[in-house]
């Protein structure tokens, strides 16, 4: 997938017209799945380019900061899943108190139609675009019309008698149901984070943890989860030519994540390690203990994925008594991993 972070150094191909997603696509859940799927099939039976159009940032940090949603994916990892559902071309261009003041009509004239010559575009059936978000579907639909491109608005997909959305996640992960946040994204809830160096204490015990640095906002409450992990490349590829090969020349502010290696069984606890003293953790962290894993972890990229809440976060009087119920954790997480028939997919 090619990114493109500036609209206007961008050069359409008069050959490959475009078919374009527009969206936050955060979570990117079963509703954003199904419209990139559409877009993805749209541009191989039309011989088109796929590609979507989306921010690194929630246009509410710029103007309603107050009013900003904890965000449920870093841009790594929006990029990450954006690739992998076969996007050509992601347009990431900064959201700016400049571009928000742009009316729904000049956005599409002047960029959809005279910059990227859009041969369809694709929007959720709840999407807004353009100044003071009025621009809308029904908006879309008459600006296609008018400059002679196609229009497709995505019906809501349904999961428990409701429309799947980012804001129905978002609600689910904070009362820590995470398996019902699971079926709404067609997959079980994950973070991307980098391994950073800890207290030690994990190893301590007998159970040693990576330490994740995560970009984005966890909404999870604390306590320990059944997980499973997975390790990301990171840069760009080293051969090859062409546009698809230079990601080194983006400079890009952000890791860009590719090639996953096998999911690993384990578990992991969000919290604050009230057992020892409050200073060590003034915020929450991410621990993550691989099952039967031995191997150097620090510096790495990893994607850790939630299966199942097991307990809230407790303080215990001693080391002691910690180890036995991180033990009692483990065997828990082993059961569930066995139950769920988990053989590190890819």
């Amino acid at each position: 997938m090619q990114i493109i972070p500036d609209l206007q150094k961008y050069k359409a191909r008069s050959s490959r017209p475009i078919i374009l997603a527009l969206g936050n696509f955060d979570g990117f859940h079963l509703g954003h799945q199904k419209l990139l799927q559409y877009v993805a099939d749209q541009a191989r039976r039309r011989g088109a380019l796929s590609a979507v159009l989306t921010f690194p940032q929630h246009p509410h940090s710029i103007l309603h900061p107050d009013r900003k949603p904890m965000m449920l994916m870093s841009v790594e990892q929006k990029l990450f899943y954006l690739a992998q559902a076969g996007m050509d071309l992601c347009f990431l261009p900064a959201f700016t108190r400049a571009f928000s003041q742009m009316t729904p009509q000049d956005f599409v004239e002047k960029f959809l139609v005279k910059k990227l010559h859009v041969l369809e575009v694709c929007m959720g059936y709840d999407a807004h675009f353009g100044r003071g978000r009025k621009g809308d579907t029904v908006l879309m639909d008459k600006l296609a019309k008018k400059h002679g491109f196609l229009f497709r608005q995505m019906k809501p997909v349904m999961s428990g008698g409701k429309a799947v959305s980012s804001t129905r996640v978002r609600e689910l992960l904070i009362k820590g149901e995470v398996e019902k946040a699971g079926k709404c994204l067609g997959r079980p809830f994950s973070v991307f984070g980098k391994v950073v160096h800890g207290k030690g204490h994990g190893a301590r015990l007998g159970f040693p943890t990576a330490n994740l640095e995560v970009q984005s906002e966890v909404l999870l409450p604390l306590g320990v989860y059944v997980a499973a992990a997975r390790f990301l490349s990171r840069g760009a590829r080293g051969t090859g030519n062409g546009q698809r090969n230079s990601l080194e020349l983006l400079r890009l502010p952000f890791a860009v994540c590719r090639s996953p290696g096998p999911w690993l069984p384990g578990t992991m606890n969000f919290g604050k390690r009230p057992t020892y003293p409050k200073k060590e953790t003034p915020r929450p962290i991410l621990e993550l203990h691989l099952l039967d894993f031995k191997g150097q972890v620090y510096g790495a990229m990893m994607e850790v994925a939630l299966h199942h809440f097991v307990r809230p976060e407790q303080k215990f009087p001693s080391e002691v008594a910690l180890r036995a119920r991180i033990s009692q954790d483990v065997k828990t997480a082993r059961s569930y991993h066995d139950l769920i028939g988990f053989k590190g997919k890819d």
